[in-house]
């Protein structure tokens, strides 16, 4: 071992295998498996009031975020916490990994996806150090939004419960 090798940075981890999802376009699924929270008992206050949409929040037993539905990323941050998808069948999806974890400017995170890039439901678009995000006293909460509520006839949430990765958590019905 070299004088340096102990300060080399560790490598990335490896892009998971995509999840099989049963997608339909009126759905939107869970991106990552956990327990699930209700809108109101979100950790935000922002999230927590629907003041971006209805939301769903899911307490995180993996640090794999994939894709909730199929279409293509309409945003991304330069600390990889959040991501934004509008669907193939438009719905505006906002998935936002923990709170306050823009502070951790990235550490902890690695994404799979840049702007503009098409994923299928199921994809893994990231990944997340939950432990790290612990460490540093913020909830790890993944919070799935859907930014564009008030366009469609209704968006129901799915009851808290646990919930697998790819499992349907928002029922949308169109205008």
């Amino acid at each position: 071992m070299g004088l340096f090798d102990k300060f080399k940075k560790a490598a990335a981890p490896a892009k998971p295998a995509a999840i099989t999802v049963e997608a339909v376009p009126t759905a939107v699924y869970a991106p990552t498996p956990g327990t699930g929270v209700a809108m109101a008992d979100l950790p935000d206050p922002v999230f927590a009031s629907g003041a971006m949409g209805k939301a769903y929040g899911i307490v995180p037993t993996e640090g794999v975020v994939y894709a909730p539905a199929t279409g293509t990323i309409t945003a991304t941050t330069p600390t990889m916490h959040a991501l934004g998808i509008a669907t193939d069948d438009g719905i505006e999806v906002l998935i936002h990994v923990g709170v306050d974890t823009v502070n951790l400017k990235g550490d902890g995170f690695t994404s799979f996806v840049e702007k503009d890039a098409h994923v299928v439901a199921g994809e893994p678009l990231m990944t997340f150090d939950i432990a790290k995000i612990k460490k540093a006293g913020y909830a790890t909460d993944v919070i799935t939004v859907i930014t564009n509520t008030d366009e469609f006839k209704s968006v129901e949430p799915a009851e808290p419960a646990e919930v697998a990765a790819g499992a349907k958590i928002f029922d949308v019905v169109p205008a």
